[in-house]
Formats: structure tokens, sequence, C-alpha cells
């Protein structure tokens, strides 16, 4: 009687080894290839796009862009005393993240469409300044 083919001995510690790596990769949105965490498929692409750009302004008047990444979403979603609170904080901590002195902070909304295009990139689109942080607090710019 014949012995049935047997599994390489590698196989399966190589399938478990490819799917803990598909996993992590979804989980940790972890892109080596060829994984992928699937992001392309998964959200939602709409043809206007909004985001929040924040610059400090030097007594100059010359604006440097100002690191505040997902710090502006909580700004936008506060009351005035929590603004207040973070306006004084990112003006009094400009030398440290920028290594120069800001006067203010100033944010800016930024819209454009994906459709609008120069070549095979979308164009600047507008840039509307939003909010005036100072040393005494948060102004709406206006």
């Amino acid at each position: 009687m014949a012995e049935p083919d047997r599994v390489p001995r590698l196989a399966r510690p190589f399938v478990a080894l490819l799917i803990a790596a598909m996993v992590a990769s979804v989980v940790f949105v972890w892109e080596p290839w060829p994984l992928t965490s699937f992001r392309l498929f998964s959200h939602l692409r709409v043809d206007e796009q909004t985001t929040w750009q924040a610059t400090a302004v030097e007594p100059n008047g010359d604006e440097l862009g100002y690191p505040l990444g997902f710090a502006i979403a909580e700004f936008v979603d506060a009351d005035d005393e929590r603004r207040d609170d973070l306006c004084r904080t990112w003006v009094a901590a400009s030398p440290e993240l920028i290594a120069r002195e800001a006067v203010e902070v100033r944010l800016y909304q930024r819209r454009w469409r994906l459709s609008e295009r120069s070549g095979d990139r979308a164009l600047p689109g507008s840039r509307e300044h939003a909010f005036t942080c100072t040393s005494e607090g948060s102004h709406i710019a206006g």
C-alpha cells in the first residue's frame, strides 16, 4: 500500500505566520508589501476634502508651519474655556516645538476637491483663517 503525500514540514508554521501578519496589518494599520490593511477600499472618499492647518506667527509677521496634528480636532469641538487653555499652551510651547517665539498661532481650514486637478495632482483649493490663538486665549477670525 502506498504512503499518502505528506505536507512539507514548514507548511503549517508558514501559514500560521502569514495569517498572523495579515491580521496584524489590519489591526495596526501596517502595510509592508505585499500585505495591506485594505484602507483603499474600506474608507469612503468624497470629492470635497477638508483639513485643518496651524501656523505660528513670529513677531515680524512671518508664518511658520506649527505641528498640532490631532489637537486641532479637540480645539474645534471644545468649549470657550478649553479653547482659551489650549491657545495659551500652544503659544507658550512655540519655543520648544518650532525653536522660535510665536506671538500667535493661527488655525486655517483648508478645502479642496479631488476632481479639480492639475495633471495627476489635486489643485490646492482654498484656505480660510478660522481661529487666532494668543497668550490671552482664542479668538474667532473675522
